[in-house]
């Protein structure tokens, strides 16, 4: 579940440049040839995460800087807007984060067989995670590393973001893990 599990040297790496308080577009794909984002099933909700690289993505570190999940009004996911737009999800780089290299973790969450997971004899699989890591380089006059949380450790099994039954209808859904930091918030 988390990004960079071996300590590797950024200079040995590749990595995208951006400005702070500027989008960045990262794009998901099934492996092979096959063309396709992920299947139209797999609803559920966007996130992305922010670790500083010193930190090599080890202890509370992550910050959340997005994250969009159900539109009850259009009966849509995060995941299907993905589809639609060929995989493409565009982010917003905070404006006030602080120069320096990071690591970029992306992930949708399938939830096609997330109901009652939880639950003892329950013969859901579960949420599935799909991730995406980038290095980065931001640059800009910011001067906040934010306050993070552990990956893995942000979602517990009875997180009801994780355990939803897409297949009732839905009013509303909790998005699993920390809030989003914005630019001036603590």
């Amino acid at each position: 579940m988390r990004c960079r599990t071996s300590s590797m040297d950024p200079k040995d790496t590749e990595t995208c440049g951006i400005k702070a308080g500027t989008n960045i577009t990262v794009e998901f794909h099934s492996s092979g040839d096959s063309g396709k984002v992920i299947s139209a099933s797999h609803h559920g909700p966007c996130l992305v995460y922010m670790s500083p690289m010193e930190e090599n993505g080890e202890g509370p570190v992550w910050f959340k800087i997005f994250e969009d999940g159900y539109d009850a009004d259009k009966d849509t996911w995060c995941i299907n807007k993905v589809i639609e737009n060929d995989g493409k999800l565009s982010v917003n780089i905070p404006e006030d984060i602080k120069q320096g290299p990071y690591l970029l973790r992306t992930e949708l969450i399938a939830l096609h067989n997330a109901k009652d997971s939880n639950k003892p004899g329950s013969n859901s699989t579960g949420a599935q995670f799909y991730i995406n890591c980038a290095q980065l380089q931001v640059y800009g006059d910011g001067k906040v590393v934010p306050k993070g949380v552990e990956i893995p450790g942000v979602y517990t099994v009875d997180d009801p973001g994780l355990n939803v039954n897409i297949y009732k209808s839905i009013d509303s859904y909790e998005i699993p893990g920390p809030a989003v930091y914005s630019a001036g918030s603590k």
